[in-house]
């Protein structure tokens, strides 16, 4: 069977067009390092990097907000730690106060330093983060004082929550009515024994004093609770961002398997693809070479 010429000129295009598009294919892939630049070069091996992309994109967005968490219980770890040095003071203070040998302005003094380390424990209790109350949950302030000078709650028991992976939800905010005692009943609050202690110590009412002291290692205790409950919600943001970080390097390198390519063995197959492409030119040409007929035209 006689092979016309322009189905040889057709078969010899085709195979210099596939010729060329497995060098440019190398070439791109030499270029760019990655084996799929389109969803055509292996579907299910794009789709599969676009899910493990879209799992880092998760993880890091839990990374991000593990670091929120983070700092908003350290700032309530520093706040409270200084809430306990002071109720150790207090108690200090206390302990001091029901000497027999002390002077009226000696107890002055003492009862001054409650008074003192009273505003002092109001101004930590109303400690602001990012602009929002660190003990007032939802509230824009935790504490306020009225015109007695009474200490009064006027923050929420909102919870402030932040998930720091795909199944843990931590709540990062400890609120001011658990912590100072507001839940404790009428009067039995930090601020109104702080008032009631300094009272006590001016007059040397040693009975008064013993009573505050009691209620306010209490109040201690609640302080130290959470502090405790700080430290514990750490460690676990802490663990989550550590899993994060195992899985963030997990996916990377799964993805890579997939997308990347190896620049030795890709290098290989670009001299391959234009070897194989010169050889086709080579061959192409010999193919076409004039005929005895194309003389004689």
């Amino acid at each position: 069977m006689r092979v016309s010429t322009s189905s040889t000129y057709l078969v010899t295009a085709q195979s210099l067009g596939s010729a060329l598009e497995r060098v440019q294919k190398q070439q791109t892939a030499v270029g760019t390092m990655k084996a799929i630049t389109a969803w055509s070069d292996d579907a299910p091996a794009a789709a599969s990097a676009e899910r493990y992309r879209a799992e880092e994109s998760d993880w890091t967005s839990f990374q991000r907000t593990g670091a929120d968490a983070k700092s908003w219980l350290s700032a309530a770890d520093g706040a409270l730690q200084s809430m306990s040095g002071i109720m150790a003071r207090i108690k200090e203070l206390g302990v001091s106060a029901v000497s027999g040998a002390l002077t009226g302005s000696s107890r002055s003094a003492i009862a001054e330093e409650v008074d003192q380390l009273r505003t002092e424990l109001t101004d930590l209790g109303n400690t602001q983060h990012l602009g929002q109350s660190l003990f007032g949950g939802f509230g824009a302030q935790a504490l306020t004082t009225d015109s007695s000078g009474a200490v009064l709650s006027t923050g929420d028991s909102g919870a402030v929550r932040r998930q720091v992976s795909p199944t843990i939800t931590l709540t990062v905010n400890v609120a001011a009515k658990a912590l100072l005692g507001f839940d404790a009943g009428a009067g039995q609050d930090v601020f109104s024994q702080l008032s009631a202690l300094s009272t006590a110590v001016r007059s040397g009412d040693t009975a008064g004093i013993a009573s505050a002291q009691t209620v306010l290692g209490s109040r201690h205790t609640d302080i130290l609770r959470g502090l405790a409950t700080v430290g514990t919600t750490t460690n676990r943001v802490d663990a989550a961002a550590t899993a994060g970080s195992v899985a963030l390097e997990d996916l990377a390198a799964r993805r890579s398997q997939l997308e990347d390519v190896d620049y030795a063995d890709a290098i290989l197959k670009l001299n391959q693809a234009q070897a194989g492409y010169s050889a086709a030119l080579g061959a192409a040409a010999k193919a076409n070479l004039p005929s005895l007929a194309d003389f004689l035209r």
